[in-house]
């Protein structure tokens, strides 16, 4: 009797010692201090600037990544770090943010928004963002690209981080001695981080969502066919971007020209460029690429290149041959994508000539004067070579249908016909109190500040009912990643999936989210197109 009850005092005692051992997560969490704020009525534990990677400064610069060193002392996570070297014809925009930003090349570290409300044995989806900005510009550490309000509302947690950019992360050196594509080496490196060590912060290393705008957006169409990247996310989401289209994937070549043309301008013209090059100062380069954007009127200088070991095979081929991962994709775009670039471009009149416009799209697409003149038949054929408000919209659709819209819809036929699930959307809603000109409509990157939460942040910038929108924004996307059907509470029209059939795609309008059909007679062009060009 004795016996039996001294077995069942240490089997109490066991069991007692496993959950207190499950729950305390010994690991390296316990080697990060955080800070706790409170949004939306939450306690959401904060965890900023923790280092992926070690810094690649002086003769790591060009390199693939080193691991992070082992540390017996506390990392204090709790400010921001620097942000990556950059120097952009965008950071004027007002959505750019980039006010009190520090640049540095020990810029390579993970922010990280965790639910306080977690339970002991209770694992949270986690969703990681990857900023855009052509590849040239964007930081993590941008105030909108906080991410407590999604993880506050969605009940998930939310990571983020920063990578190589421009001549950093995408100059090529023909070299072993250089990384190619460093830049999305970086971003491979801290999915990786956070694939091993999500579950020391309450995370389910089975239910990572990866999502991204614009570049980040194209970074995830690369995640979803890179063999490095594989196993390492279970969902994803693309907001603006695929990269089925050639203006934001660079042949070898092209970098590898561009280099040359950087090291001449900066004297390193000797045998060794590469070792030259690690010794000019990180502000000369950045100088160079700002310079190099201006003289040419483009929107970036060194993009992610085909070739291994991140891109063995070329993008286009991969997409028409089905080679994705086995994941689930939510995708879409904003209704008047190509507005932002004749911003980028200086131009703020809400009229256009034709002349003018064949101009832009020569600068946009930089293609063969053939190629240049079928965009201006289908788009501009009929209107004479005067200045006009209709010339301005048909350029601006010219845009957005070529390099998102299009390659979008057709990235999302070609998804849907191997068995995965697309759900496509639509953003068509402008900020109430935008500074943005009317004439932009739905701009490129206006959907962020909704995934974001702005207006439960900012209210005195937003109308009541757009903080609603905001809220049901956020469910529909941390609900896809939490169990990869996108809802929110009382939704009541299903969101269902894009297919080859039915094309199926959610509009989501202010007061009125509604499913709605993709067009796909515009897009029938931009199919001939790309295969032409």
């Amino acid at each position: 009797m004795k016996l039996s009850t001294f077995v069942r005092s240490s089997l109490v005692i066991w069991i007692l010692f496993q959950y207190i051992q499950l729950c305390a997560n010994t690991s390296i969490k316990d080697k990060i201090t955080g800070i706790t704020i409170k949004v939306a009525d939450k306690y959401i534990n904060t965890y900023l600037g923790i280092p992926y990677a070690s810094p690649p400064v002086g003769n790591l610069r060009f390199s693939e990544l080193q691991p992070v060193e082992e540390s017996d002392f506390v990392y204090n996570a709790t400010r921001k770090s620097n942000s990556c070297m950059q120097n952009s014809i965008f950071q004027e925009a007002e959505w750019a943010n980039f006010q009190g930003m520090e640049l540095n090349e020990d810029c390579l570290y993970i922010n990280i928004w965790i639910p306080a409300s977690k339970t002991c044995g209770e694992s949270f989806a986690t969703m990681v963002w990857i900023h855009g900005g052509g590849f040239n510009f964007g930081s993590a550490n941008m105030d909108l690209y906080d991410g407590a309000v999604i993880a506050s509302i969605g009940e998930v947690i939310v990571v983020s981080f920063n990578y190589r950019l421009g001549a950093f992360g995408y100059a090529n050196f023909d070299t072993k001695n250089a990384a190619v594509n460093a830049g999305m080496l970086d971003q491979v490196m801290a999915l990786k981080w956070v694939h091993e060590n999500i579950e020391a912060f309450g995370g389910d290393k089975d239910l990572i969502t990866i999502f991204g705008e614009s570049a980040g957006s194209m970074s995830v169409a690369h995640h979803l066919i890179s063999p490095m990247s594989k196993g390492l996310f279970k969902r994803a989401i693309l907001q603006s971007g695929t990269n089925n289209q050639p203006i934001f994937t660079a042949n070898p070549e092209a970098n590898l020209e561009l280099t040359s043309m950087m090291a001449k301008e900066l004297g390193c013209s000797d045998e060794d460029i590469l070792k030259c090059m690690r010794n000019v100062k990180a502000f000369d380069i950045i100088s160079f690429e700002k310079e190099f954007m201006q003289r040419k009127k483009t929107f970036a200088t060194f993009l992610p290149q085909k070739g291994s070991p991140f891109l063995p095979e070329d993008p286009f081929e991969s997409i028409h041959n089905g080679k994705f991962h086995d994941v689930d994709i939510l995708i879409g775009e904003t209704k008047d994508e190509g507005s932002s670039f004749l911003i980028a471009l200086k131009h703020e009149d809400p009229f256009l000539s034709k002349s003018e416009a064949v101009s832009i799209l020569e600068q946009t697409y930089s293609v063969r004067i053939e190629s240049v003149n079928s965009i201006v038949q289908e788009y501009l054929g009929n209107n004479a070579d005067e200045v006009s408000l209709t010339v301005l919209k048909q350029t601006i659709q010219a845009i957005g249908d070529g390099i998102f819209t299009c390659p979008i819809f057709h990235f999302s036929e070609k998804y849907s016909k191997n068995n995965r699930k697309v759900f496509h959307y639509i953003f068509n809603h402008t900020r109430i109190k935008s500074p943005i000109k009317k004439w932009m409509g739905v701009p490129h990157f206006e959907d962020v500040y909704f995934v974001f939460g702005e207006p439960l942040v900012r209210v005195k910038d937003y109308e009541p009912e757009e903080m609603k929108f905001s809220k049901r924004i956020i469910e529909l996307w941390t609900s896809f990643a939490k169990t990869g059907k996108p809802s929110y509470e009382g939704m009541e029209e299903e969101w269902l999936e894009f297919d080859e059939k039915e094309r199926r795609s959610l509009s989501l309008t202010l007061g009125n989210i509604h499913l709605t059909t993709a067009e796909e007679e515009k897009c029938n062009f931009w199919k001939e197109f790309y295969d032409y060009y």
